[in-house]
């Protein structure tokens, strides 16, 4: 292996371009570091790469109940401001703000783009702080392979996949099965940590080329996963029993037509079918519990044309609608929302030193005003072997169907409810407290109003060097993000038994800053190296404003008496790590078959509560621990077709069942793969 700073990438500007003349931070891995790590879901190659935390979404994030899977921070931006993409297409049945990435096998992988920073300006609501784009295979060469895992807690993993051609056709098939009797990390407690599931994918990628000029790709995934519960209310015997069913069903055939030698364009259409059923019932009998059916489709059209004017300009344009519908019994009715855009990007290259790329994009939705977003990023070489970078760009999160429409009471007698700000109404609570079904309205509810999007500004200065002497790579980045108008669910109104009706308001101001490092190298041509670095700072405005004021008070244990805070005791918001570090080792020996891998990531404890009331951690006991994960894999080939691996990941056995449930503790796996028509 080398180190190789020179592969093609599209999700930063969406065109093809060389790594090394993009100008916004970007992140490539490619299937081969995949690979060797031995990884298998996304969510696990992700959360070893530098800047991106993995954070667990519960129903206590989304007033609601279960645990919805794991979503990625980058640049300690929340999950649901990061756009997930599969071949450039939004993925959608997201719950809780967040989206499953267990779901996704990393077999068909050929490598994953991470966009870091605001790309709304081309990719619109939830790329307000990055995006990943996860591009499959599409070998055109004939080849088929099968890939067999097992490993701790029961867990099978069978990969089959295909690639063949025929005249202007080609294929590549790829179907993916696992099932896990899932772990427990909590002897003392009756439940698992994690279910026993069983998930089964398949993709179908067709191309067909009507001629040099003009192609047609036809993109189909579909996934079905099945999960198993049992849990407890009285903490001694699992009395709720029940099943949770995933149906998720992509469809996306992309249309390529070259007109000419500088202007190509792309017509891609876009279905996504995702549906969540879960039945929970009381055990020993057919008494239900608890159901819901969510539903969430998805349809889009979309334009883009290139346009290579001259040797220094190009233009790329395009514009698109998309429709979204959602039902499920938390909103009274089947929900819907409309938007369409256009955006348009120059690029200007005054000199072969110097790259200037402006754009922006219109968005005209149905749920909020129309908004313009604009951004600039620029890139100037001072030599073949240093270049840097810099980037503004304007992000947005519009409102969500959770936000606008969720019309929720507990199921619990008296219990809390949750209105989203569409269906709040002052006059019904008025209603409901004269019924005396409501003790009191608090002030916040004369407040409640038409939802804004969530909106940022965020700053990125870096840059890259290559060493002359020393097989060395440097990036570094420096960047902030100002956020305004976050929406945040606040109690609007008590109930007769003290419990709280909410609705959701645009209330916060925050910011999120820092800097990141990556350095990569090899040692003798056979053992490649890279390490990084992220550390972070945030803050919500409001907070820090009252401390300044005198206005916040704390306490140093749960039991002890308050006092006043400082700005030396702000911390800055939840679930953000300030020390963020990785280390890894690829070793391959191509003559001998050897390769293994070293993985090493850190990250610093973060606040996870707050017990004090004062809306930052202040106390050893609101912290998460820090953690330390140590992965290591071995692998031979054998006669050049068969591969066989065997990984320990989490070598020291950190475990953290509260704040981290996705951290399984140690466990083993052993692979064989066989490629038998290479």
């Amino acid at each position: 292996m080398k180190v190789n700073v020179d592969e093609l990438v599209v999700t930063a500007t969406r065109n093809e371009r060389m790594l090394s003349n993009v100008t916004v931070p970007t992140l490539l891995i490619n299937h081969k570091l995949i690979q060797l790590s031995g990884n298998v879901r996304l969510n696990d190659v992700l959360q070893e790469q530098t800047g991106l935390f993995l954070t667990s979404a519960s129903g206590s994030s989304s007033v609601g109940g279960g645990v919805f899977g794991n979503g990625i921070q980058i640049q300690g931006m929340s999950p649901d401001y990061t756009l997930i993409m599969l071949d450039g297409e939004p993925l959608t049945g997201r719950q809780g703000g967040v989206i499953d990435l267990s779901r996704y096998s990393v077999g068909n992988i050929r490598k994953i783009e991470v966009i870091k920073g605001p790309s709304s300006a081309l990719y619109g609501s939830e790329a307000m702080g990055g995006v990943i784009n996860i591009l499959t295979e599409e070998k055109r060469k004939k080849s088929a392979s099968i890939m067999m895992r097992y490993g701790s807690f029961n867990t099978a993993d069978l990969n089959l996949s295909t690639n063949f051609s025929h005249k202007k056709s080609s294929i590549f098939l790829f179907a993916n099965y696992i099932t896990s009797d899932g772990y427990d990390l909590q002897a003392e407690s009756p439940e698992k940590t994690q279910d026993p599931f069983h998930n089964i994918t398949g993709q179908l990628k067709w191309t067909y080329r009507f001629s040099d000029k003009t192609r047609l790709v036809w993109n189909n995934r579909w996934f079905k996963g099945n999960q198993t519960s049992a849990f407890s209310f009285n903490g001694r015997e699992l009395n709720i029993t029940g099943t949770g069913i995933t149906d998720d069903i992509n469809i996306n055939p992309v249309f390529h037509h070259r007109f000419s030698e500088k202007i190509k364009s792309s017509l891609r259409l876009y279905s996504s079918l995702y549906r969540y059923e879960q039945q929970l019932n009381q055990k020993g009998s057919a008494e239900q519990y608890y159901y819901d059916n969510f539903s969430h489709n998805y349809y889009r059209a979309e334009n883009q044309t290139d346009w290579d004017i001259n040797d220094k300009n190009q233009l790329v344009a395009g514009a698109g609608y998309n429709l979204q519908t959602v039902e499920t019994i938390r909103y009274r009715t089947k929900k819907q929302q409309h938007n369409s855009y256009l955006f348009v990007q120059h690029e200007w290259r005054p000199s072969t030193n110097l790259t200037i790329i402006p754009g922006l994009r219109y968005d005209g939705n149905s749920d909020y005003a129309d908004r313009v977003t604009p951004k600039l990023s620029m890139q100037y070489k001072v030599s073949d072997r240093l270049r840097i970078n810099f980037s503004y760009g304007s992000g947005f999160k519009a409102p969500d169907f959770r936000q606008l429409y969720l019309y929720y009471v507990n199921p619990a007698a008296q219990g809390y409810r949750v209105y989203g700000a569409s269906e709040f109404s002052l006059p019904e609570l008025e209603r409901q407290k004269q019924e005396g079904i409501i003790f009191s309205i608090l002030p916040d509810a004369f407040k409640i109003s038409k939802l804004r999007p969530e909106n940022s500004h965020g700053f990125n200065l870096g840059g890259n060097v290559q060493l002359k002497n020393i097989p060395l790579n440097v990036d570094f980045n420096i960047f902030y993000n100002a956020i305004n108008d976050l929406i945040n669910y606040l109690p609007v109104a008590t109930l007769k038994n003290n419990a709280l009706v909410f609705s959701y308001l645009n209330v916060n101001r925050a910011f999120t800053k820092g800097m990141e490092i990556n350095l990569k190298g090899t040692f003798y041509k056979k053992l490649e190296w890279n390490a990084g670095y992220q550390y972070l700072v945030t803050g919500d405005r409001d907070v820090i404003q009252k401390i300044k004021n005198n206005e916040v008070y704390g306490r140093n244990t749960p039991l002890g008496s308050a006092r006043l805070m400082t700005f030396s005791d702000y911390t800055g918001l939840l679930g953000r790590s300030p020390h963020m570090a990785n280390f890894k080792l690829f070793y391959q020996d191509e003559k001998s078959g050897w390769n293994g891998t070293f993985r090493g990531i850190y990250r610093s404890k973060w606040g996870i509560v707050d017990l004090d009331g004062n809306k930052f951690v202040n106390m050893d006991e609101e912290y998460a621990k820090e953690l330390l994960l140590l992965n290591v894999s071995i692998g031979k080939s054998i006669h050049k077709n068969i591969n066989l691996m065997v990984n320990i990941n989490n070598l020291l056995h950190q475990i953290d069942p509260t704040n981290v449930p996705q951290m399984m503790g140690r466990h083993f796996m052993a692979t064989c793969t066989w490629n038998f028509l290479n």
